[in-house]
């Protein structure tokens, strides 16, 4: 899927970093389980819905317990992959190409210290080679809610969003010049989700799964014609590779889905 950490590594210090500024950095900083499709049992007592909006999907994001979450020097990803294709979106997207990205939730990293979160598209160049162009994509308070803080430990924030936003392009709003944006509707009913946090230069820090942030083996799909409540697929395992900065540490969370 995607290339190795050793090729990362074989890279000199500056080819690196280029890369990174030209990928990661501009995608984000210049704006600012498996599961097959099927009704999904919820994994914890007396699971469900409760009062999620149909249509709406709900996500919990925390991090390890200790330092508390430090949204000035720390952005806190929420990657999807809605086209379909059940792949996974890595941390290395950098080194390829982006593949599997197709929307990031971004919360923190402004080095104010205020929360806030924006939605990101991203759109394929047409030959599918280099760094994707992006759009800010604009919601309605009906459409998103943030709740920072939201176990009272400071290690967690939940996103509640309305999930007609990762449709696609609205029409009217033309993507930018020469550029076509992959097809995100409906009927792409699987999608692919993962949590990277990264610093406020947007180099990746950590991400779900036994490697960290050079980690190419974790997948969890996203039925979202179902209703489901993902808890145990998203805990980083035991004795995973794990960011050096406490605050950027993950720990997992929990996703809730209402058709």
């Amino acid at each position: 899927m995607a290339e190795a950490a050793a090729t990362i590594q074989s890279r000199s210090p500056n080819e690196v970093n280029m890369v990174r500024k030209l990928a990661l950095s501009f995608l984000i900083t210049t704006l600012i389980l498996v599961a097959c499709g099927r009704q999904v049992t919820p994994d914890r007592a007396g699971g469900g819905i409760g009062g999620l909006l149909p249509g709406h999907m709900l996500i919990k994001y925390r991090i390890a317990p200790g330092a508390g979450m430090d949204f000035a020097h720390i952005r806190y990803l929420i990657v999807l992959n809605t086209s379909g294709n059940g792949g996974s979106p890595f941390a290395n997207g950098f080194n390829t190409g982006f593949a599997n990205y197709s929307f990031i939730f971004a919360v923190g990293g402004n080095q104010a210290g205020f929360t806030q979160v924006q939605l990101f598209q991203l759109i394929p160049q047409p030959n599918g080679q280099g760094v994707p162009s992006q759009r800010l994509v604009p919601f309605s308070p009906q459409q998103v809610q943030l709740q920072p803080n939201s176990n009272g430990q400071n290690t967690e924030f939940t996103l509640n969003f309305d999930r007609t936003l990762m449709f696609g392009i609205p029409t009217g709003t033309p993507p930018p010049a020469g550029n076509t944006p992959s097809p995100t509707t409906s009927p792409q009913s699987i999608w692919n989700v993962n949590f990277l946090t990264t610093d406020v230069n947007s180099n990746p820090l950590d991400a779900l799964g036994i490697g960290g942030v050079n980690d190419t083996s974790f997948s969890l799909q996203l039925p979202v014609n179902d209703v489901f409540d993902f808890i145990s697929q998203l805990t980083v395992p035991t004795g995973a590779t794990q960011a050096s900065t406490p605050a950027a540490q993950l720990q997992g969370g929990e996703i809730v889905n209402n058709p």
